[in-house]
């Protein structure tokens, strides 16, 4: 009889404990996808190409495969992605202007009200050897995020790459200075420069970056 109650006792215990689990589990992994929301800007577009490298490679085109590599990770991890433009084309028609065309990205980033708006641009410089991935903020709100991306980049890129690390870097751009979110510019390299030019039409290396930059993502909106 003694050992009935026992075994009884037992067997309630191990079903309490399977129910928790069915019930924990499930809502953390849940919460987290439906409450973070990312903005991913993939820099110019249409006749603005932004810049170019010496063999016509435009920045435009560049930054647009980034941002879709950056959102399929971001959303596999159960990320919401908005994307400013998924194509080519740009964001407004008729005549381009440059202040219609950022009022625009700023109306898609306020309409999506996300934690976190990551602004994907490449660099070019008069001094051909000038190298590296540099991130800028606008407001002090941003800054954390901003410091936080630069370490990972200078982690896998900047230091043993180009042998050096970056600071983040404040901007006077309208993204960053109107964002009602935390808002950053990664320029991800110098497309006047042709180690780097090389490297950003590398399949592999833009996985790498993309992956470096959707972990670093994560680990902020997660926090």
């Amino acid at each position: 009889m003694c050992i009935k109650k026992w075994w009884k006792k037992i067997f309630v215990a191990i079903c309490l404990l399977c129910l928790a689990c069915a019930v924990v589990v499930p809502t953390m992994v849940v919460g987290n996808s439906s409450t973070s929301k990312v903005v991913i800007d993939a820099g110019h577009g249409g006749l603005d190409g932004g810049v170019s490298s010496k063999n016509g490679v435009k920045e435009s085109d560049l930054v647009l495969v980034l941002a879709r590599l950056v959102g399929e990770r971001l959303e596999g991890a159960g990320v919401k992605v908005v994307y400013t433009r998924k194509n080519k084309g740009a964001l407004v028609g008729g005549k381009f202007i440059k202040k219609r065309d950022m009022e625009k990205r700023l109306a898609i980033i306020k309409r999506a009200n996300p934690s976190l708006v990551v602004s994907i641009h490449l660099n070019s410089y008069k001094d051909k050897s000038r190298r590296g991935m540099q991130v800028f903020f606008g407001v002090e709100q941003s800054k954390g995020a901003a410091e936080h991306l630069q370490e990972q980049l200078n982690n896998h890129f900047n230091e043993p790459d180009v042998g050096r690390r970056f600071s983040v870097l404040q901007g006077d751009k309208y993204i960053l200075n109107e964002s009602p979110c935390p808002a950053l510019i990664v320029e991800c390299g110098f497309l006047s420069n042709p180690i780097d030019e090389q490297n950003l039409l590398s399949d592999t290396y833009r996985n790498q970056l993309a992956e470096v930059l959707c972990s670093s993502i994560l680990s902020f909106v997660g926090e």
